[in-house]
């Protein structure tokens, strides 16, 4: 309070002044019948109005001149004192489940641009809009980039409305270090939702089948193989790659339309034995020779009991019914749940797409792949099984990721794994799934898993945007996407048909809240591979944070990333002049008859980092540097001080760093 009286003291003493000179003309006037003012008045005028006057002014300026100089010791005095900083708490934390729609709380907020406590901290939040851009978190290892920025963030978001069935959020969760699936389990549990969450693994009773859905061959061809050249090595030469994509794509292409189904086992089985393919091309062709029988059962039955049951050659066979070619199974499955079906003569309409794949696949073996030398056979085949051996020689991993058909067609037996449900059933309803499979057990095995169930799940996604828009009054519940240590699961790349940056810039409309960590951009670049391909995906992201890193690399492009400012920089230039220089006699030293001494100070605009490299390696625990976006604008970049899951919210950083709990 002192303090702020004193920056007014000029202003307290002009009033003070005016104060004591208005009473002091009031109280002591100019004595009107002293007879040497009135002899003075009568023979100079001029001298007894400047008597008059003088005597009026100097009631104003001496208080002014005593009060200000008593003012100016006082502020010497005060000033030489340390100023005693009062702060305020930070303000009321919003309850994720009080919030009106769904918003993150990065953490507390103080001065922008300098370390240190502010007198009236905030939070910095972003909104719903802006939590659809993306948010990307970089920090070296031990900086709390798990505890104070994953575990916070995806604790707030499910949360919202966890009890509200409609509103919820469900999403995916990737991890490769094995303990935040059960962190994400406890955290549902805490919120009343335990009933919400499905874990993958190898002993989660869960079994799951990459390849068991409506992607287009030629997309899980290109995603294996680019798996393939990221876990064991891309070859310069872009051959390698288009043939194992080529050889994939076909096998995958033969096994859907013979059977409708197929597994990683099986197609890596028919990769090493081409009698297998040759076997399956001719029992298809005679097949197709011969009159087709189908199962013919109402549209209305295919979409309320079918359109998820392991067989996928439907075709239209009228207005009101659809048809499947003829499969035993698919009979016994159709009599044991009570579903009406006919079983008739089909014609060759059909089996046009089917028979169409088929002379497309025939052309490729005989025509093209039969002609390969040998040897480069060989090497193309070692090439692709070398990842798809992974799913046949484990029985644990070949029970997990290649369950058989009679999987999802019966109820499982007692010990048995139970399917996964489709994807976009799971997140209609609010489930959240975790792959839970530590890199410890089988790095590249990992890798692939949780890049093809990535894929499942942005293509899950991306088929919301159309149901959106066709369904605007409905409301439509937002997905997460957790993904710890990104890089072991990032996929981007020029030419890459299902590169994350792909779904990820289309993934707004789909309301998608996709959330990543990852220890430094030279990380991300090395797993993505390429000198510049790793840009495209970071600028998905439009949320940043900076935790500290070792990384200069990182410390750098934190550093563009954050943009420059003009600041005023001084400058101070000292000249000396001598006249009559020589050499003393007594010294021998150089010496001068006069000498001139100058200085200089010049004032320049500088272009300069908001914060340069060196902040980002100099950041302690739980500190960051955030580049926030709201959805609509750029915010400035800022310090942000964040809140381990562990500690209480509501206390401020520094109050936690003084307790040591930091």
């Amino acid at each position: 309070m002192l303090r702020a009286v004193l920056e007014w003291r000029t202003v307290a003493a002009a009033a003070l002044a005016t104060g004591v000179g208005t009473w002091g003309l009031h109280t002591f006037p100019v004595p009107a019948d002293e007879v040497f003012l009135a002899l003075i008045h009568a023979r100079k005028p001029l001298v007894f109005h400047a008597l008059t006057y003088g005597y009026a002014t100097l009631w104003f300026t001496t208080p002014f001149f005593v009060a200000s100089i008593l003012a100016s010791i006082l502020t010497i005095a005060v000033y030489r004192r340390d100023r005693v900083e009062t702060f305020r708490e930070l303000p009321h934390y919003p309850e994720p489940d009080a919030r009106p729609a769904p918003a993150l709380v990065l953490g507390e907020t103080h001065f922008a641009a300098v370390p240190g406590r502010a007198p009236s901290p905030t939070w910095l939040t972003i909104p719903q809009r802006g939590l659809y851009t993306g948010i990307m978190i970089l920090g070296a290892v031990g900086t709390g980039k798990t505890s104070a920025c994953m575990y916070p963030y995806v604790d707030q978001l499910l949360h919202w409305r966890a009890g509200e069935p409609d509103h919820k959020l469900g999403g995916l969760v990737l991890e490769v270090k094995g303990d935040f699936c059960g962190q994400v389990r406890r955290i549902l549990a805490d919120a009343g939702r335990a009933g919400d969450y499905v874990e993958l693994g190898l002993d989660s009773g869960v079994c799951y089948n990459p390849l068991h859905n409506d992607l287009d061959p030629y997309a899980v061809a290109y995603a294996l193989a680019t798996l393939v050249n990221n876990l064991f090595g891309r070859s310069r030469e872009p051959f390698w790659q288009q043939a194992y994509t080529d050889l994939l794509k076909f096998v995958i292409s033969l096994r859907r339309i013979t059977e409708g189904y197929t597994t990683l086992s099986e197609v890596y089985r028919y990769l090493i034995d081409d009698q297998l393919i040759d076997k399956n091309i001719r029992a298809l062709q005679e097949q197709f020779r011969n009159p087709v029988e189908l199962l013919v059962v109402p549209r209305v039955e295919y979409e309320m009991h079918l359109r998820q049951a392991p067989w996928t050659l439907w075709a239209r066979f009228d207005a009101s019914h659809i048809a499947h070619p003829y499969d035993a199974e698919l009979e016994t499955y159709l009599a044991e749940h009570d579903l009406p079906f006919e079983v008739r003569t089909g014609d060759a309409a059909i089996s046009g797409d089917r028979r169409h794949r088929l002379e497309a696949i025939d052309r490729w073996f005989y025509h093209a792949w039969a002609r390969i030398d040998p040897k480069v056979r060989s090497s193309i085949v070692e090439g692709a099984v070398v990842f798809l051996s992974l799913f046949d020689e484990s029985p644990d991993v070949h029970r997990a990721f290649c369950p058989p058909r009679t999987a999802y067609a019966k109820p499982p037996r007692p010990g048995e794994p139970r399917p996964l449900p489709p994807l976009e059933d799971l997140l209609e309803t609010g489930h959240v799934l975790g792959l839970n499979f530590p890199v410890a057990l089988n790095p590249a095995l990992a890798r692939g898993l949780g890049v093809m169930l990535k894929l499942d799940f942005q293509r899950a996604v991306l088929q919301r945007i159309p149901q959106i828009g066709a369904h605007p009054e409905r409301s439509w519940r937002d997905l997460l996407f957790v993904a710890d240590e990104y890089h072991a699961f990032a996929t981007v790349g020029e030419t890459d048909p299902t590169g994350d940056e792909r779904a990820f810039a289309l993934s707004r409309q789909a309301r998608l809240i996709p959330i990543v960590a990852t220890q430094s951009l030279s990380s991300l670049r090395s797993a993505l591979g390429g000198e510049e391909s790793w840009r495209t995906l970071v600028q998905c992201f439009r949320t940043k944070l900076f935790l500290a890193t070792s990384d200069e690399f990182t410390a750098r492009m934190a550093a563009e990333l954050c943009g420059k400012r003009d600041r005023i920089k001084t400058r101070y230039t000292l000249a000396e002049a001598d006249q009559g220089a020589h050499i003393s006699l007594l010294t021998a030293r150089p010496a001068a008859a006069k000498q001139t001494l100058s200085a200089s100070k010049t004032y320049s605009f500088q272009s300069d980092y908001i914060f340069p490299p060196r902040v980002f390696t100099e950041l302690q625990n739980a500190q960051a540097v955030a580049l926030p976006y709201d959805g609509l604008n750029p915010l400035p970049p800022q310090f942000c001080y964040l809140k381990p899951h562990y500690l209480d919210v509501q206390t401020s950083y520094f109050d936690h760093l003084a307790q040591g709990a930091l």
